[in-house]
């Protein structure tokens, strides 16, 4: 593997861990959104 095609998939990986990141931190929050709304209707 050359030096260009190591950096594409570092770049492809960093990526996607980007990705993930954000799309774990939209899952907490749309759980706690979640859980609030339960919390409310138990009310």
């Amino acid at each position: 593997m050359n030096e260009l095609e190591r950096t594409a998939l570092n770049e492809i990986l960093r990526t996607v861990t980007y990705i993930a990141e954000k799309m774990d931190e939209i899952d907490s929050k749309i759980s706690l959104n979640d859980s609030q709304v339960l919390e409310r209707q138990e009310t």
